[in-house]
């Protein structure tokens, strides 16, 4: 009998784009999929992209109460969940798969409530509000981060890694270019990170004239400011500014670069560690519980990144960071090395397994 899973997760990409990987894996496997989430997150038009049918509700972020927008929030999340019992007695799924985030929560809750099997996914070391909410019930936490697990005390959890887009493991798998000339790859993530661009072009500035080539992903709300000031500060030829870049374009630069400066958000990581790339991580400081703070570190204890706090974020600091990672090779294939033993290649196909042992259950 062919499963019927229904994925959820969102709105933002970080939730959105490991759930939409599973549900393309089980779909494959001959599963019937939805997915269910917020319409006004990330999820819809990731959906429609992937041809995935998607059922929508008005769940909201849930901000501070003392605002107009926290309790609109919170009334968007309590009318998902009244909807959310009639739509999965419809749907009749055998197992609701989560990767948490608000959107999630109104699912989640009235699966378990109905006596759904419930697989979660956590992406972070320290868990998301909606995760720990409901972990205790469900059948399987899969996680990322090794250090996870002890922030999940009385769940069953099984470390699986991350699925990153297929586009990227396929690419992480095939040959690299770093005989070339040392490429240095700065990105904020999706939206990009002013702090970093600040810092990145005034690094730059202060290498200018070395054998070194660089592209900057700014963000596309930054892109204009930062191109205006790489033409202001004359940095032509070896430094390239890009507002955006789609997975093909960013597999290129993992596979070419000698090292990234980046945010520590957990696809991120995940992505360097399949193509065991090594970086100057800059946690974002505004991450609930810090916990992009704490996926940098478990990279930091496998000598496969470097810690740079924003508050000593500056052209020079970064500068010495870069120079440390540039002028050690030896230390470069020793933070590979790490990578590849944190590397979860077959993510998708563990969590697929869960799926499958929840329904079973």
């Amino acid at each position: 009998m062919r499963l019927r899973l229904i994925v959820t997760g969102g709105g933002t990409g970080g939730h959105v784009f490991p759930a939409l990987e599973l549900a393309l894996l089980a779909r494959e496997a001959g599963a019937e999929i939805f997915y269910f989430g917020s319409r006004r997150g990330q999820e819809v038009a990731a959906s429609n992209r992937a041809a995935v049918p998607f059922v929508g509700f008005p769940s909201a972020p849930l901000w501070s109460l003392k605002t107009p927008r926290g309790w609109k929030g919170l009334a968007g999340l309590m009318r998902s969940r009244l909807m959310a019992g009639p739509a999965l007695k419809r749907g009749k799924p055998d197992v609701v798969f989560s990767t948490g985030g608000y959107s999630s929560a109104p699912i989640v809750s009235a699966a378990q409530a109905l006596g759904i099997p419930v697989v979660m996914h956590e992406q972070n070391s320290v868990p998301g509000r909606s995760n720990l909410m409901f972990a205790k019930r469900s059948k399987f936490v899969a996680t990322t981060f090794f250090s996870a697990e002890k922030h999940l005390e009385g769940c069953t959890v099984v470390r699986t890694g991350l699925p990153i887009r297929r586009e990227l493991r396929t690419l992480a798998d095939g040959p690299h270019g770093r005989e070339l000339l040392p490429l240095i790859f700065v990105f904020g993530g999706s939206q990009g990170a002013q702090a970093i661009n600040e810092a990145a072009l005034g690094a730059a500035t202060r290498m200018y004239g070395r054998a070194l080539h660089w592209i900057h992903v700014a963000g596309k709300a930054n892109f204009e400011s930062v191109f205006a000031t790489y033409e202001k500060l004359g940095l032509s030829g070896s430094y390239e500014v890009k507002s955006y870049l789609d997975a093909e374009e960013m597999g290129r630069c993992y596979a070419r670069a000698a090292v990234a400066v980046t945010r520590g958000g957990a696809g991120t990581l995940s992505e360097l560690a399949a193509f065991r790339l090594p970086a100057v991580a800059i946690p974002l400081p505004i991450a609930h519980a810090n916990h992009q703070l704490h996926n940098v570190r478990e990279f930091v204890e496998r000598a496969a990144a470097t810690l740079l706090v924003q508050s000593e974020l500056h052209p020079v600091s970064l500068e010495r960071e870069l120079n440390e990672w540039l002028e050690d090779e030896e230390r470069r294939e020793r933070a590979a090395e790490a990578m590849a033993a944190w590397d979860t290649p077959n993510a998708a196909a563990e969590i697929w397994e869960l799926i499958q042992r929840a329904a079973k259950a």
